[in-house]
């Protein structure tokens, strides 16, 4: 057997030997879990098996403009052909000077300076480096949102509230979390630490709960901000690139700026690890404008001229206004379909906004709870809230097993399903999940966990 083309029992051993032990008992709890993808393209994966997946997670907001867009392969295909240098600390980069002017184009007020790293969690860092320098060190506390997801590294799990990925790494970085848009609260936070707190940074839409923060909040926060002299930063990783209802997310609303807003996933085209952070002009002046400053915050790719070459053909198909016609069309037309679905009753909640929807579900009643605690690993069944993570992982198996549909959940504070397609899909793919998703709906929440613990343990017995 060729080296590259490995089974999936194969890849698995890998994974558990070499990888990750963790993320093959995870994964293995869903069906697709026994699938090869061999391509994909567009709205949809495709499998060595044959299946055709439509894809409603879009790489976890990697994929907007879709799987190997034709423009964006392109680019790289002819970066490959014509031996360019990758990458230079001595010689100036047009691709970063294009792109630096292209997203000051694009983004609102004095956002004019643009740093370009590899991940939304490298973008954070970079932007919570740029805040304290801003304060030359002479304030010490950083303020985040509850409910909150700014990435994996040392600094930004500390700003991360959530109790699936939260682990207690010691950092010298000096927080608080509070729900910041309780503007009294804030308020009061602000006066118990006079000129101390150096940046507050906040998703104007949560990714992981599927809501938007309301406008009014965010101008009234951004007014604290500049009376108080404390950076104010978005993070629009995920919600970024016409994933909600604008470019980002924050720009639906006039007069609304933050000092710096950082962004990535689709920022690559789906193919590129490309992310960065723009700044007001005044704010990076003060921080890194002079010589002595100007290497404080670099990293080897982040001059990378490939990466900044795709970026600027994702920019350039976000401008395009056709493009952004179609976009408005299938997003108004999705949000309809989406919101039709409060219909049913074990449906009791339904947020989101433009590509990215969360579905919560009532709580479901298990009359034989007792006799799946037996079969199930107690890694499970001691998570005080795993009936209800139980049933929505039941429905997403099912969506995958009947219905070829991939989808996934978040099980932040809030257990929701995420329905989150790329920009590109088409109505009549809309009409199908929903189609699916309604027949779902109708199938009783106890057979679907029965079909979904039993798939489970089927698989765990064809384990080698």
């Amino acid at each position: 057997m060729n080296k590259d083309n490995r089974s999936n029992k194969e890849v698995k051993k890998l994974y558990k030997n070499y990888f990750n032990i963790g993320q093959v008992g995870l994964l293995d709890k869903f069906e697709f879990s026994n699938e090869n993808v061999i391509r994909a393209q567009g709205s949809f994966i495709y499998t060595e098996s044959g299946k055709k997946i439509l894809d409603l997670t879009s790489g976890f907001g990697t994929q907007n403009l879709g799987y190997n867009h034709p423009s964006i392969l392109k680019e790289r295909i002819e970066f490959a052909s014509k031996e360019m240098l990758p990458f230079s600390r001595q010689f100036f980069n047009q691709n970063i000077a294009l792109l630096s002017e292209k997203m000051a184009l694009m983004l609102p007020g004095n956002l004019n300076y643009s740093y370009f790293c590899n991940s939304g969690a490298e973008a954070n860092e970079g932007a919570l480096k740029l805040a304290y320098k801003y304060h030359n060190g002479n304030r010490n506390l950083l303020i985040h949102n509850e409910n909150s997801f700014h990435g994996k590294l040392i600094a930004t799990s500390q700003i991360t509230d959530s109790p699936e990925v939260y682990f207690d790494f010691q950092s010298s970085l000096e927080t608080k979390c509070i729900d910041v848009t309780d503007i009294d609260l804030l308020k009061q936070t602000i006066e118990a630490n006079p000129k101390n707190i150096y940046a507050i940074i906040l998703e104007p839409f949560s990714a992981s709960l599927a809501k938007p923060m309301d406008y009014e909040k965010l101008c009234l926060i951004n007014d604290i901000c500049k009376k108080e002299d404390i950076i104010l930063i978005f993070d629009e990783v995920y919600s970024g690139f016409y994933r909600t209802s604008n470019l980002f997310y924050f720009m639906n609303k006039e007069n609304l700026c933050p000092d710096i807003i950082t962004y990535s996933k689709s920022f690559g085209g789906g193919i590129a690890s490309i992310s960065g952070y723009t700044v007001d002009s005044e704010v990076f002046k003060k921080a890194y404008g002079s010589q002595k400053d100007a290497l404080l915050h670099s990293s080897t790719y982040s001059n990378y001229v490939e990466e900044d070459k795709i970026a600027l053909k994702t920019l350039e198909i976000f401008s395009d206004s056709e493009f952004i016609n179609q976009i408005n069309f299938k997003r108004d037309y999705l949000t309809s379909k989406v919101k039709n679905l409060s219909k049913f009753s074990n449906v009791n909640s339904l947020s989101g906004d433009g590509f990215h929807w969360g579905i919560g579900f009532e709580k479901v009643n298990l009359l034989n709870t007792d006799k799946l605690l037996k079969i199930l690993p107690l890694e499970i069944t001691k998570d005080p809230r795993f009936v209800e993570k139980l049933y929505v992982s039941a429905i997403i198996n099912e969506l995958y097993t009947k219905y070829k549909i991939l989808s996934y959940a978040c099980f932040n504070k809030d257990i929701k399903l995420i329905i989150s397609p790329p920009v590109i899909i088409e109505n009549s793919d809309i009409d199908y999940f929903v189609d699916a998703f309604e027949n779902v709906l109708d199938t009783k929440p106890l057979v679907l966990i029965i079909n979904f613990v039993k798939n489970y343990l089927l698989r765990i017995l064809n384990k080698d």
